[in-house]
C-alpha cells in the first residue's frame, strides 16, 4: 500500500513539473515575442524619426522632381535666340509708306554706328547699340548728324553718353518693339527733351 502511495506521488510529481515546465517555455516564447515586436517598433520610430527616407518616399521624391531648372534653360535659349537674329533694317509699323527709310526705319548694328531719325527731314543722331544680357538691345547716343537741318540750340554735348535713350525689345513673331527712354544729363532725365524722338521712333517694328 505504502508502495503504491510512494509511486502516486512521484507520478503527480512529475506531471506538476511538466506542466510548470510548459508554461514557463509559453511565457518564455511570449516574452520574446513582446520583445522582438518592440525592437521593431523602436527601429521603425528611430528610423523616421531621424528622418531617414524609406523606398517610398524615394519614389514620392523622384516623381515630384520640379522641372523649373528646365524651364529656366528653355526660357533662357529662346531668348538668346531671338536675339540673336536682331540685325538689319526693320520698319516701323504704320509707316510703311516710308520705303526709302527716310525716317521711320531703325538699322540693328553692332559694328558700326546706326543714324536714327529724331524729327522728320530735321534732326537725326548717330547712335551704338549694345547686347544686353537681359535679351534686350541698349541704344546709345553718339553725336548729332552732319546732315541736320534743325536742332542747333540742342545741348548735344550735355547729354549723358554711357546712359541708354531707347531699348529694342524682340518679340516671338519675329517683330521688335521700340522703347524710347529720352536723354539724360548727369543721369537724370532732361525735361526740356524728354519727348524729343519718342513719336517718331517709339512703336513696333517689323522686317524689312
Amino acid at each position: 500500500m505504502k508502495a503504491r502511495i510512494i509511486i502516486l506521488l512521484v507520478i503527480t510529481a512529475l506531471f506538476a513539473s511538466c506542466k510548470d515546465s510548459n508554461n514557463e517555455s509559453v511565457s518564455e516564447e511570449k516574452i520574446n515575442s513582446e520583445t522582438s515586436t518592440e525592437r521593431n517598433e523602436n527601429v521603425i520610430d528611430y528610423s523616421n524619426s531621424e528622418g531617414i527616407p524609406n523606398d517610398s518616399d524615394i519614389l514620392n521624391s523622384k516623381n515630384n522632381t520640379p522641372a523649373s531648372n528646365k524651364t529656366t534653360k528653355d526660357e533662357k535659349s529662346s531668348t538668346g535666340n531671338l536675339n540673336s537674329d536682331l540685325t538689319g533694317n526693320y520698319i516701323k509699323i504704320g509707316e510703311e509708306i516710308d520705303n526709302s527709310c527716310t525716317c521711320y526705319c531703325v538699322n540693328i548694328t553692332y559694328t558700326a554706328n546706326s543714324e536714327m531719325c529724331l524729327t522728320p527731314s530735321k534732326v537725326y543722331i548717330n547712335t551704338r547699340m549694345v547686347k544686353s544680357t537681359n535679351g534686350t538691345i541698349n541704344i546709345f547716343l553718339v553725336n548729332p548728324s552732319s546732315k541736320n537741318t534743325d536742332g542747333k540750340n540742342i545741348p548735344w554735348s550735355k547729354f549723358d553718353k554711357n546712359t541708354p535713350i531707347a531699348k529694342i525689345i524682340s518679340k516671338e513673331n519675329g517683330e521688335i518693339e521700340l522703347d524710347w527712354l529720352g536723354f539724360t544729363i548727369n543721369g537724370d532725365l532732361a525735361l526740356d527733351y524728354a519727348i524729343l524722338g519718342k513719336k517718331t521712333l517709339e512703336g513696333n517694328y517689323k522686317k524689312k
